[in-house]
């Protein structure tokens, strides 16, 4: 991803553009200049929504507390005693959901920071 873009950044590309035309350049002359601008051009393209790293992480997080209601975390107490394990199901069930809604969460907060849409 590249750099946010930042006020500053934003008014050096069109202090730049208006710069760099001529006195009789119309304001869409310059708008041109500024969105074709290599340093602001990447961030105005779009991103589907499941390409959204903040999408995703709030999917996960999500998706771990639906997995809870329907007793899929439940389920895997029961494969593992399969195996010979004695897990206590709600315990398991509790810190699996816990774990993977914190993780969902913390993906979704970078893919915020990360983010190169907010003006900052």
């Amino acid at each position: 991803m590249s750099k946010a873009i930042t006020k500053p950044r934003l008014a050096d590309v069109v202090e730049d553009a208006v710069r760099n035309l001529p006195n009789s350049a119309t304001p869409a002359e310059v708008a041109k200049r500024v969105v074709t601008d290599p340093a602001i051009s990447p961030a105005l393209k779009p991103v589907s929504r499941w390409a959204s790293e903040t999408l995703q992480g709030i999917t996960a997080a999500g998706a771990a507390q639906v997995l809870n209601v329907l007793g899929v975390t439940k389920s895997l107490v029961i494969v593992a005693g399969w195996f010979g394990q004695t897990w206590n199901a709600d315990e398991v069930s509790t810190v699996l959901t816990t774990v993977v809604t914190a993780a969902g969460l913390a993906y979704a907060w970078y893919g915020r920071e990360t983010t190169t849409r907010p003006l900052a």
